[in-house]
């Protein structure tokens, strides 16, 4: 019986507290607009927007933060997600470069002798293509002479000279452009052991 008396007197208290206006909780919340807005109950459509709760003396006792997002918020969220993701990736990137090259060196001079061989390498090819090209040049110009000479006597350009003339030209442009592409290689050979060599001696340094 003492303990049916007691749930009753509890449920009793609970009741008179929820129907109490003086305990109930205050919604503060802001619009849109930028408009500030009071109220005991939380209308609908403001969910996830954020608010505060508030005692009867106007103090906040709760902060709830909003969840709900915009289009340009979500955008910028995306954006910010995929920028981090591509840093991330840029850090693993380096640190599995950065382990290759501790185990791929020992000293600054095998970095220094491994770009000399890979520089020979594109020589090697670019002298390949030098002696093309000279070849080229040469049948150019012998088809060049015996054009000018079917002009000189007015006659009409024998085919065999105008296509040994047209595919010489074509084989010059050919073999310029991989020319170019050599010697870029070169550069950029350079370029990518000298970092290397930068990078490896940072390293050491850190060791140390």
């Amino acid at each position: 019986m003492r303990t049916l008396t007691l749930r009753l007197t509890v449920l009793l208290a609970a009741s008179l507290i929820a129907s109490d206006p003086a305990l109930a909780a205050t919604y503060r919340w802001v619009d849109q607009s930028g408009k500030v807005h009071y109220s005991d109950v939380m209308p609908p459509n403001q969910a996830g927007q954020g608010h505060s709760e508030l005692d009867k003396q106007g103090r906040v006792t709760k902060e709830i933060k909003r969840t709900r997002l915009t289009a340009e918020e979500r955008q910028r969220q995306a954006e910010l997600a995929a920028r981090q993701a591509e840093e991330k990736r840029k850090q693993e990137e380096q640190q599995r470069r950065d382990k290759a090259l501790l185990a791929t060196y020992t000293s600054e001079n095998e970095i220094a002798l491994a770009r000399n061989r890979a520089i020979e390498l594109e020589n090697l090819n670019i002298r390949g293509l030098q002696t093309r090209l000279d070849a080229a040049a040469a049948k150019l110009s012998f088809a060049n002479t015996h054009l000018t000479r079917s002009r000189a006597a007015r006659q009409a350009a024998p085919a065999g000279y105008v296509q040994m003339r047209n595919e010489a030209q074509a084989e010059l442009a050919q073999i310029s452009e991989s020319l170019r592409l050599r010697n870029q290689a070169i550069k950029d050979i350079q370029l990518r052991f000298e970092e290397d060599a930068k990078r490896f001696m940072e390293l050491k340094a850190s060791i140390r």
